[in-house]
């Protein structure tokens, strides 16, 4: 993937292939608000939700069932909008990035190790053809941190037999606070809509924003009153103002003197870079890595071989297990490893 370090531009065709809501509505939004640096806005990308193996099917319509022995040029932009868009053709030049992010699935009915393994192997660039990120067992699994650090991560995996779906995202609400502070910005705007009646968008955008922006506790309870006065009705501005500041103090970033979004950003990056240990404890038995070798593990790493240690831990459908994996935040640390690193 691109390596912008030094150079300024703008990003404006982006694809984003995935799976489901969380993806597109919650998690890439966050990284992109965390991240500035990358220059995605999420308004600006075509957004196709779709499964790996419908998508492979479609694959196959266009280009032959031995598409990935015999064809080094898949243009996935043109295969999804000849489905969709049939009389507006899209082409892989208009995008800048290209990127697939799905789950392991393995209880899927219609789950093929060779299939995912002719994906992964294919799509490894997300400035050409398209990048894929498989999460395992699916999206939730960056969430999956008990703490910082968690040096349990590195041994964290699930019985196949769990089925992973609600149980696997319960089993992480039970076992990590990170839910909540990823959603905190989508509860305060469903706070401001469905109990406090402010329905203009642009309204509540700015109320949030300016909340998640409040970096200090002193005088919180004054600052929040003065951002909710003008858009809360007069009659429930106290009640707000009472519920919200209780909301921010229990939240980190406050007596951690940072903004929602810088505190953010740093949880980020403790997520990248377990998730970089936890890769290369796959694939060399190693999870403690020293600082100075982040990087360089990181380079190595080869989601391919990855793919494959999961295909084999997992074939057993009673004994088998599912290393717990997160790669698609490796999608900042490719765009600029500095962007992790950098205290």
């Amino acid at each position: 993937m691109n390596n912008y370090q030094g150079e300024v531009r703008k990003r404006s065709q982006n694809l984003l292939i995935v799976e489901g809501n969380h993806e597109k509505n919650v998690l890439f939004w966050l990284i992109f608000k965390c991240f500035p640096e990358i220059n995605i806005n999420m308004d600006e990308i075509w957004i196709y939700g779709t499964n790996i193996y419908q998508l492979y099917n479609d694959i196959v319509k266009q280009y032959g069932i031995r598409w990935a022995e015999e064809n080094d040029d898949i243009d996935l932009p043109f295969v999804i909008s000849k489905k969709q868009y049939p009389d507006k053709l899209r082409y892989k030049e208009d995008f800048t990035n290209i990127i697939l992010v799905f789950d392991y699935e393995r209880h899927d009915t219609n789950f093929s190790e060779q299939k995912i393994l002719d994906m992964q192997k294919h799509f490894t660039d997300a400035t050409d053809m398209g990048k894929l990120y498989i999460n395992y067992p699916m999206i939730e699994s960056y969430k999956h941190l008990c703490k910082f650090p968690d040096r349990d991560y590195g041994e964290r995996k699930i019985r196949v037999s769990l089925q992973p779906g609600k149980e696997y995202k319960l089993l992480v609400d039970r076992e990590t606070e990170l839910g909540f502070q990823v959603d905190f910005p989508h509860k305060i705007n469903d706070l401001l809509a469905a109990h406090y009646n402010v329905n203009n968008i642009e309204d509540r955008k700015k109320c949030c924003n300016d909340i998640l922006n409040i970096s200090d506790t002193t005088g919180m309870d004054d600052i929040i009153y003065s951002i909710l006065q003008d858009v809360v009705d007069d009659s429930n501005v106290l009640t707000a103002k009472y519920q919200l500041t209780d909301w921010v103090n229990k939240q980190h970033y406050v007596h951690k003197k940072q903004t929602y979004w810088d505190y953010m950003r740093c949880v980020f990056c403790q997520i990248i870079l377990h998730n970089i240990c936890k890769a290369n404890r796959i694939m060399s038995g190693l999870y403690q890595i020293p600082e100075d070798m982040y990087k360089e593990c990181f380079d190595r790493l080869d989601l391919t071989e990855i793919l494959k240690e999961q295909n084999l831990a997992s074939k057993d459908n009673e004994r088998g297990f599912i290393w717990v994996l997160n790669t698609c935040v490796f999608f900042i640390a490719e765009y600029n490893f500095n962007l992790v690193v950098d205290k």
